[in-house]
């Protein structure tokens, strides 16, 4: 009897039920969170949602929809605690959506920021992580924005939409990006995000007031980082060219000059690149191929018959040399700024470990920019949409 009077006790011990368990009418839930470099101090922003605002049985608040509380300090965790001062609850970040980087310390380095991040057991590590492009982080976390009431998560799906339908960005998560940092052969890149318009107004209510808001946000070039400090930026193509290699893209659109300002649209429906390493004379040399299949979406030159199978091939050799156009120039600028933001290192040490243990210290300054590279790109055009020539003339 005794023992099972023990059992039992021991098992009520266990059932201590939610023991840390916190109220939603106690925590501020954060889904955007802005670091920048100020007067010599980490700047810290948090996005906050006001849940009275966004509630679906509640419509045109006075308030909007998010709060930005910030705080300074010599450390972001100083930064982030000063806060406290003015916020009326205890900040959860489980629902981060957004981490932004301002510029100005993105140059100074970002290895401390996301060591302070990591350490967080509240944190996912799937929110997306960008640099603000010649502006701070806090400028993006006030904007209003149509459609979508709450600023970070309009940031976040535009990014992601952006990444499977266009190209020229990639949704990097802060997993991703923690990997790039502690690994070998490769270097950190980063979607730049900037303020377009009239900036002065994006943080008034004002801004979602008319039919094209004076001040919107737009995603723009592909940060490129040495270590951890940003060095640069690519522009559209290299950005374009980034993806593809890396395995990052599913869709874009490819323009083929047909005429005076006229082209046919060719639309990439899907694109798989593979790298292969190997060392020619001492140098190191990297096979890249690219498989993509297309459709033509746009004919704007009656010309062009699309029932020919010529002109399909031809075509499918220009859609090929723009891939190819794309890629080498993002391995160009890569050269030039000494970071291998593409992988080669990487898939060195898989293809050929003994020969990457030599050169891995010095990779990115010596190597690297002298690394062989070849091209294999292979496109199909599958449709050419339902009506082939148009009966228009």
């Amino acid at each position: 009897m005794k023992y099972k009077l023990t059992v039992l006790i021991l098992c009520l011990l266990m059932l201590t039920g939610c023991w840390s368990r916190r109220e939603l009418n106690e925590l501020l839930i954060v889904l955007g969170v802005g670091v920048d470099w100020k007067d010599g101090e980490y700047l810290v922003s948090f996005q906050v949602v006001n849940p009275s605002e966004i509630s679906a049985q509640r419509r045109g608040g006075d308030r909007p929809p998010s709060t930005l509380y910030q705080g300074r300090g010599k450390t972001l965790f100083e930064a982030a605690r000063s806060l406290t001062a003015e916020a009326p609850r205890k900040v959860y970040m489980g629902h981060l959506q957004m981490y932004i980087i301002g510029e100005e310390l993105a140059k100074r380095g970002i290895k401390d920021i996301l060591d302070n991040s990591v350490r967080d057991n509240e944190l996912r590590m799937d929110f997306n992580i960008v640099v603000a492009r010649g502006d701070m982080a806090e400028n993006m976390l006030k904007l209003f924005t149509p459609v979508e009431k709450l600023p970070s998560y309009s940031m976040q799906q535009s990014l992601q939409t952006s990444q499977k339908s266009w190209a020229p960005t990639v949704a990097m998560t802060m997993d991703e990006a923690l990997n790039k940092l502690s690994g070998k052969g490769f270097e950190l890149a980063l979607t730049g995000i900037k303020l377009i318009g009239d900036t002065a107004i994006g943080d008034t209510k004002t801004n979602v007031e008319y039919f094209q808001p004076p001040s919107r946000f737009r995603y723009t070039g592909i940060a490129v980082f040495k270590d951890d400090k940003l060095i640069g930026w690519l522009n559209e193509q290299e950005s374009k060219g980034y993806t593809d290699i890396t395995n990052n893209l599913d869709s874009t659109s490819i323009e083929i000059a047909c005429g005076e300002q006229r082209y046919t649209g060719i639309e990439i429906t899907s694109s798989d690149s593979k790298l292969k390493a190997s060392v020619q004379d001492g140098k190191p040399k990297i096979d890249v191929s690219i498989r993509a299949e297309a459709n033509i979406v746009d004919r704007q030159c009656r010309n062009i018959d699309l029932t020919d199978p010529q002109t399909i091939k031809q075509l499918e050799q220009e859609t090929k040399q723009i891939i190819q156009s794309n890629a080498e120039a993002t391995v160009a600028r890569a050269k030039k700024m000494k970071s291998d933001i593409i992988g080669f290192g990487n898939q060195l040490g898989k293809d050929q470990p003994a020969y990457w243990k030599e050169v891995k210290e010095t990779w990115n300054d010596d190597l690297f920019p002298q690394t062989i590279v070849q091209y294999k790109i292979e496109l199909f055009i599958r449709k050419t949409g339902t009506i082939g020539n148009t009966t228009m003339q």
